[in-house]
């Protein structure tokens, strides 16, 4: 890296880049808990697993804010895999 991208300048932009990335997720999966009839099982780990990339981006550009509201996504995107688990059982004792 250059020392113009080191910078502090640079290191608020790699902020900003990661901050809107993760608002753009969030949008998008926020309400995931009751959508989640929608999404496959694989799609819900997919989406777990895109949720932990984006913490780890995000610490390691030092937006601990955002991170951590990550992590309270990433118990809903739990709780939704849960639900989804709960779901297929039934169906599968019922049918």
């Amino acid at each position: 890296m250059s020392g113009a991208e080191r910078g502090p300048i640079a290191a608020r932009k790699r902020q900003r880049d990661i901050i809107e990335e993760i608002a753009a997720f969030s949008d998008e999966y926020g309400s995931i808990l009751a959508r989640y009839h929608k999404y496959t099982m694989d799609d819900l780990i997919r989406i777990e697993d895109e949720c932990r990339r984006l913490q780890d981006e995000a610490r390691s550009r030092e937006a601990w804010g955002i991170a951590d509201e990550l992590a309270t996504l990433e118990y809903l995107i739990d709780r939704a895999k849960a639900m989804k688990e709960k779901r297929i059982e039934s169906e599968r004792l019922s049918g």
